[in-house]
């Protein structure tokens, strides 16, 4: 079965017309304000006032229509300028980047880890990455790992920062009730690493608990690019 990109859209003689673009715009719209599960052909079709039969001229599935939206709000990544900086400092930009749009859209987050990046804007996005980390003599093997594990990084923090934070916050901030609970469940003594970071730790912010964690990843990278 060809992608959904290799597949020519019909023709736009049915009022009111109708093309993937704007299939693609009221789904990301339904997501932005229900999240994925909002997401329907049924929804999209009554939020573009035709009946669903006219969406399947355009897309074969749902699985269609997700990987179009996830193509489309890569595209809103402001991808670092090629060869402008060193490798960490365009894995920086890319990776803060990738975080605006995340933040902006977070039913982003679960496509982003799940779906493949074969669309345009993905890529690009890929192109851009690989790049970033790519020099003369490293293995091809080598490039993939480390590319892996910067985008394992990205998608695993943002999934702990966006999918169990409450939509405003910053980060997940237990409420008293939880605090008391876990003062007594990590005071008793079998569990003296959580007792002396819940004792002494200080809540992150999502900026610096992300930017942190980059920065060991980055290091480690280092450690294989030589």
């Amino acid at each position: 079965m060809a992608v959904v990109w290799e597949r020519p859209e019909p023709s736009r003689r049915h009022q009111p017309p109708l093309d993937r673009p704007a299939i693609v715009a009221a789904a990301c719209a339904l997501a932005d304000v229900g999240g994925l599960d909002a997401v329907t052909l049924r929804g999209v079709a009554g939020r573009l006032g035709v009946l669903p039969m006219r969406l399947y001229r355009h897309l074969d599935s749902r699985d269609d229509l997700l990987d179009l939206m996830a193509d489309a709000v890569c595209g809103e990544i402001a991808l670092p300028e090629p060869g402008v900086g060193d490798w960490r400092a365009r894995l920086r930009a890319l990776a803060a980047a990738t975080v605006t749009v995340a933040r902006r859209h977070p039913w982003y987050v679960p496509l982003l880890g799940s779906r493949p990046p074969h669309g345009p804007h993905g890529l690009a996005y890929s192109e851009s990455l690989f790049a970033a980390l790519d020099r003369p003599g490293l293995p091809p093997a080598t490039l993939m790992h480390t590319a892996d594990a910067f985008l394992g990084y990205l998608v695993g923090q943002l999934h702990l920062e966006l999918l169990r934070v409450p939509a405003g916050a910053t980060a997940h901030v237990p409420s008293p009730e939880q605090l008391r609970y876990l003062a007594q469940a990590v005071g008793d003594g079998r569990h003296p690493t959580l007792a002396r970071l819940f004792t002494s730790g200080r809540q992150l912010d999502a900026t610096e608990a992300f930017d942190a964690g980059l920065e060991i990843v980055l290091d480690g990278i280092a450690a294989k690019l030589g």
